[in-house]
């Protein structure tokens, strides 16, 4: 796992380096430096000549390195009314929810995310929690792969790192989808009292999550 990570890491370094180069131009400049030159004499000598060709990236190219430079749980939330002023820290819970069989959703008993989090000035973050989908799930810095706000009507909205799929030891490793929460027709939002909410998530058309949120009190 640690040797899948490293090699995610530069691969990325490789492409942020190739997006940064297409953010100043439509086509890139690749570099060659040669170090020896011919004299007139017909005697071999050092240089640090420079030779620049043009590298022109095709649309849908470009399109792929840039985006993978943007953080993939970016959400504008100005669309919606935070509300700041709420501080307060709650457990949770997340069981999946399958569509291939119920059209309306049938919920599974089994969780595959649980934990606590904390909202501060309407900013929601996962304190403590774990999954339980194997794999990749495993490393907790999914967990800070969570850009969520809390509206002043009680809905949680923004992206997350959500592991729909559950890897055994051996299989090979699953990224993570990031999909949004959002003001869905089936959320139960947080009320003035602030105690219990439920907020389901579109993860796939097969699929998606349920999120519990319950026990909370002040910071």
């Amino acid at each position: 796992m640690h040797k899948f990570i490293k090699i995610n890491k530069l691969v990325a370094a490789i492409l942020l380096f190739s997006a940064i180069l297409i953010a100043y131009s439509t086509s890139a400049s690749a570099l060659t430096f040669i170090n020896s030159s011919t004299s007139s004499s017909g005697k071999s000598t050092k240089s640090n000549e420079i030779i620049i060709y043009d590298i022109e990236f095709s649309q849908a190219v470009s399109k792929e390195l840039l985006g993978r430079i943007v953080a993939k749980t970016d959400y504008d939330f100005s669309l919606h009314n935070v509300a700041n002023s709420i501080s307060k820290k709650c457990k949770f819970h997340v069981r999946r929810v399958e569509y291939d069989r119920v059209k309306e959703g049938k919920i599974n008993n089994w969780t595959i995310l649980t934990g606590s989090l904390s909202i501060n000035r309407g900013v929601v973050t996962i304190s403590n929690g774990f999954w339980k989908q194997g794999g990749l799930s495993s490393d907790k810095s999914y967990l800070d792969e969570f850009n969520v706000r809390i509206t002043d009507d009680g809905h949680f909205v923004g992206k997350m790192a959500f592991f729909l799929l559950s890897v055994n030891t051996g299989e090979v490793p699953v990224s993570p989808l990031y999909p949004e929460l959002t003001i869905h027709k089936n959320n139960k939002p947080f009320g003035p009292n602030m105690k219990v909410a439920e907020f389901w998530i579109d993860v796939d058309d097969w699929a998606g999550g349920v999120m519990s949120v319950h026990s909370c009190k002040e910071l």
